[in-house]
Order: C-alpha cells, then sequence, then structure tokens
C-alpha cells in the first residue's frame, strides 16, 4: 500500500512539474480588422501537448471559424530538447465592434484572452481602394413561405487572381442552389478598376420567421507586388473574404388561403391533342398530354393536374413527367401529364375545364391557371378501311409511225449509202424497247395482282364466324395485343351479328363483367406508355366460354319463357 502511494505521489508530482514547463501562448497578426477581412490567430505551445488539445468550436459565435493548420517541431542543443507545437486558425469576424477571444486550455496551461476590434469597411478604407472584396444582395427582403429569393454576390478583385474558391450563402431550412453561369465583367469602384465576378443563387425558405443569410467565404491567393520576386515564379499570398450578411422575413401561409400552396409570379397550363384533326374516331385512342408551367418555384412545389372526364370515355394516365430548369436568373418548374382517351361513341365530346390554384406572390392574392372546356367531334367507327393501292396505270399505244417509202428507183443507193453500224444500233436499240414493254407489262400484272389480294384482305366484314375465330385465337395464342384487338373487334360483332358495331357497343350488349375487365386490360397495356407484358390467357378463356354458350340471340331465345306455359 505504502509503494502504491509512492507511486501516485510520483506521477502527480511528475504532471504538475509538466504542466509548469508548459508554455502557451496566443496571438493575431493583425488587430483592428475590418468587418469582412480575415486575420490569423496563432496558438504556439512549448512542451510536449497532445495536437487535439486545441478547439476552436466556441469562436464560431463571433467569427467565421476557418481551418486550422497544425506544425510541430524538435530542437536539441547541448542533448537539450526542445518541442513546439503551433495552430494557425482563420478567423473573419461577422459584426463590428469589441471582441474578446477567451483564453485556451492546453494540457492544463491558459493563454491570455485577446480583445480584437473589429471597424467597419469604410473607417479602414485608403483612397486607392481596397484589393479584394465581396459584396451580396437580395431582390426581396419579405418574402413568403416557398417563395424564390434570388441572391446575388459580387467578388472585386484589384489584383491578379492566382487561385480561389467560393462557397454558396448559408441558411437553416432552406433550399439553396446557383442559377446560371458566373458573370465576370471589369467596372471602376471609387475610381479604381475591379474584375468583378458575379454569381447568382435561388433560395427557398422552408421556415417562416425572420433569418439572416450568411455570406459566402472565399478562400484564395492573389498575386503580391509588394514582394520581390524571382525569374518566372511570382509571389503570392493567401486572402480569405466574407460576404455581408443579409436579414430577410419569410411570412407564412395566409390563414384564409385553404389551396395547394404554390407561390409564384406566373403559373401556366398548356395542353396538346395527338394530331392536328379536329374529328376523332370512336374507339380509337386519343393522347392529350397537359403541361404545368410555374416560375420561382422547384418541381417538388407542383400539385397534382386533377382533369375530369365524361362517363363515354375511357382514360389510361401515364406517370407524370416533372423537371426544374433554369432561366433568366429564375427557376422554372414543370410537370407533364399524359393521359390516352378511347371515346366509346359517336357525337360531340365535351371534356371539362381544368383549374389549378396557386398564389400571386405580386398581387397577394389567389389566382388560377385555367384550360377552356373543349368540345370533339367524334366520327363514328369504321370497319373497311378504304383501299391505298391506286389504280393499275394504262398502257398507251405508240402511235403507229409510218416510215415513208422510198422511190422504187433510189432503193438501191440508199441502201448502199447506210453505214453498217446503224443497222447494228437501230436493232439494238428495237430489241431494248421489246424487252421494256415485257418488263412493264409484268409490272402491271403484279400490282393488279397486289391490289386483287388486298381487297380481298380488307374486306374483314365478310368473313365467317368460324374464320374470325380461328384468327382471333391465333393472336391469342401469340399474345399479340394489337391483333388480338382487331379479331377481337370483328369476332365480337359476328358474335352478336351486327358486324358493323363498335367494340364498346358489342360488350354493353353482351354485359359480360369478366370480358369487360380483361378487354379494359388489353387496352391499358396497349395505350399506356409504360406498356406491361400482356397476357392473353384469362381473356381465352372467358372467349372460349362466351362461344360455347352460343351467339347472343340464341341466349336470348333461351332465357325467353314458353308461349304457352304449363299449367
Amino acid at each position: 500500500m505504502s509503494k502504491l502511494i509512492i507511486g501516485l505521489a510520483l506521477l502527480m508530482l511528475t504532471t504538475m512539474l509538466r504542466a509548469q514547463s508548459i508554455e502557451v501562448t496566443a496571438s493575431v497578426d493583425k488587430n483592428p480588422v475590418m468587418v469582412d477581412e480575415s486575420f490569423i490567430l496563432s496558438v504556439v505551445a512549448n512542451g510536449e501537448v497532445d495536437k487535439g488539445a486545441f478547439d476552436s468550436s466556441f469562436l464560431m459565435k463571433d467569427f467565421v471559424v476557418g481551418r486550422t493548420s497544425i506544425s510541430s517541431q524538435t530542437k536539441m542543443v547541448n542533448f537539450d530538447t526542445t518541442r513546439t507545437t503551433s495552430w494557425s486558425t482563420i478567423l473573419i469576424p461577422k459584426n463590428k465592434g469589441r471582441f474578446t477571444i477567451p483564453s485556451f486550455d492546453i494540457d492544463g496551461s491558459l493563454t491570455k484572452p485577446i480583445e480584437v476590434l473589429v471597424i467597419p469597411v469604410s473607417a479602414n478604407t485608403s483612397s486607392n481602394g481596397r484589393d479584394l472584396y465581396i459584396t451580396t444582395d437580395v431582390d426581396v427582403e419579405q418574402a413568403y413561405l416557398q417563395q424564390q429569393i434570388r441572391y446575388t454576390v459580387k467578388l472585386h478583385l484589384g489584383k491578379d487572381l492566382q487561385r480561389g474558391s467560393l462557397s454558396s450563402p448559408t441558411l437553416e431550412n432552406a433550399d439553396i442552389r446557383q442559377i446560371g453561369k458566373d458573370k465576370e465583367y471589369n467596372d471602376v469602384v471609387d475610381g479604381r478598376r475591379y474584375r468583378i465576378i458575379e454569381r447568382s443563387f435561388a433560395i427557398i425558405a422552408q421556415q417562416s420567421g425572420t433569418f439572416t443569410i450568411e455570406g459566402p467565404l472565399f478562400e484564395g491567393e492573389v498575386a503580391d507586388n509588394s514582394r520581390q520576386s524571382f525569374g518566372f515564379f511570382n509571389r503570392s499570398k493567401a486572402v480569405n473574404r466574407v460576404g455581408p450578411s443579409q436579414s430577410i422575413t419569410v411570412l407564412p401561409i395566409p390563414s384564409n388561403y385553404d389551396q395547394h400552396w404554390l407561390p409564384s409570379d406566373f403559373v401556366q397550363l398548356d395542353d396538346e391533342w395527338q394530331g392536328n384533326t379536329h374529328e376523332y374516331i370512336a374507339g380509337e385512342p386519343i393522347t392529350r398530354t397537359i403541361t404545368l408551367t410555374a416560375i420561382g418555384v422547384v418541381e417538388e412545389q407542383l400539385p397534382q393536374i386533377t382533369s375530369t372526364y365524361p362517363d363515354s370515355v375511357k382514360t389510361y394516365p401515364d406517370q407524370a413527367e416533372t423537371t426544374t430548369v433554369e432561366k433568366d436568373e429564375n427557376l422554372i418548374a414543370q410537370r407533364k401529364e399524359s393521359i390516352a382517351i378511347i371515346p366509346s361513341q359517336a357525337g360531340e365530346l365535351v371534356i371539362p375545364e381544368v383549374r389549378i390554384p396557386w398564389f400571386n406572390t405580386i398581387t397577394k392574392k389567389t389566382e388560377y391557371a385555367v384550360l377552356a372546356e373543349k368540345t370533339l367531334n367524334i366520327l363514328p367507327a369504321t370497319t373497311q378501311p378504304s383501299s391505298a393501292i391506286p389504280l393499275s396505270p394504262s398502257i398507251q399505244a405508240a402511235p403507229e409511225i409510218k416510215p415513208q417509202q422510198p422511190m422504187p428507183s433510189d432503193v438501191n443507193n440508199q441502201s448502199m449509202s447506210v453505214p453498217q453500224y446503224w443497222i447494228w444500233l437501230t436493232a439494238s436499240l428495237l430489241l431494248l424497247w421489246i424487252i421494256t414493254l415485257l418488263l412493264w407489262w409484268k409490272h402491271v400484272s403484279l400490282l393488279k395482282s397486289a391490289s386483287k389480294k388486298t381487297n380481298n384482305s380488307l374486306v374483314r366484314n365478310t368473313q365467317s364466324e368460324q374464320e374470325l375465330w380461328k384468327s382471333l385465337e391465333k393472336a391469342l395464342n401469340k399474345n399479340t395485343a394489337l391483333d388480338t384487338q382487331r379479331y377481337l373487334h370483328l369476332w365480337l360483332g359476328s358474335y352478336i351479328q351486327d358486324k358493323n358495331a363498335p367494340l364498346e357497343q358489342s360488350l354493353k350488349i353482351i354485359d359480360d363483367q369478366q370480358l369487360s375487365e380483361a378487354v379494359n386490360n388489353l387496352l391499358a397495356c396497349r395505350y399506356s406508355k409504360n406498356q406491361s407484358e400482356w397476357q392473353s390467357k384469362d381473356l381465352h378463356q372467358i372467349l372460349r366460354k362466351l362461344r360455347k354458350n352460343g351467339t347472343i340471340q340464341k341466349q336470348i331465345k333461351h332465357n325467353l319463357s314458353p308461349l304457352y306455359p304449363s299449367a
């Protein structure tokens, strides 16, 4: 026990002696300093200390704290070893006034407090102007919740920039993103020419109240002309600047506003219809694309577009597409919703209007983006398209050219005067002309044959029920949605004994819930952009059962009560 007590006493004594042997000092490289000007805080400890003993987090209340560099040095003179550890931290004041850098505790040794005087920028600006500084600006000092605030930063450079980086401004509970590209130009400020780099940000606050936007931090190196350079190597010095802070007030959503919150200064609704005609055919899909555009918001803020349609149409919506782009230093959000509309009957189809509420940040009133009511002319369905094969061109006989008969006295002289190569050339041209006539005749025959086959294949409504069923089953076995829809339309018309009836009318007459659901599944797979693989098994079984029961007329006849019921 006595040995343990002696050991502890020696340990405590060693620690006290070690603490007394450590000397710690703190200093700054400049005092006073300007509001946005950086200075370096140096803490030096003479002795063996832990490199993680320095903590600068409590300085963040009054200063922007930059990176901290650590260096250590060991010297030995006449077997006497000296160790030195240094910490250098970049500090930038947030406001003007007098601030105290408190003592630092380094392994039990304390530094002396340092009082720093922070003066406004204009109080220490020389007549030649400053070498580098930052200005900030906001387009509005008061904005509504989730309204875009345009924040502009200008970096003024009076010397050549070697390298540098500019951070983004900071604001809690806000979406901050750069908009547009950096602008670079020259300007004269207070009689001195500066190279100005301008950058814009969009800030969207997600919480109401009064807040301060902390300015961005610039870290870089500029050419130092005060030091002598050697050869091709130019001297440079590190510079750090912070932009001035900006205070803003974020207003909450008005208490009397009960719609989807969409603050903007411009909102528009547009729609596009497939094709350039105003007439459509019953049973054929019509694609409508509605686009919602809003300025000063992001895509997450856009509401869902609610559009209604009459009961006489079937609708198949696609997944919405959203995006956010930048234009003219503004955020522009868009939402596109496409929907396939299939009218079931001919006549006028009235599409109701679409209304999207939004809050106008300029007039501070609720407004509506509106798509007006639209009327479409739906034509009856056609079962036999017209042939697109042109008629065979008629061959006109070449006019008969009667050569002039030479005089008998000139025949011998003429045959003797014609060169030999002209005879062979004439024979060759005659042979080519005969071959051309033969090929043209064959081509016309093929056109007539193809036209005849096409016309026979287009007359689909004259096929028997057995032929249509065979074609339908072939399409079902192959899981081909397009051919299945085509032959299903014709077979159902034959089934109800009305070959000109559209698909919707046939389904209504048959009145089979399972069949209607299976057909709707087929149409949804066909007309949706995100097409899924369609399976024909369920529809095939339903149609087999339907065909086994006979035509619709037989079923009606079978369900009639007898003419002379038994007593």
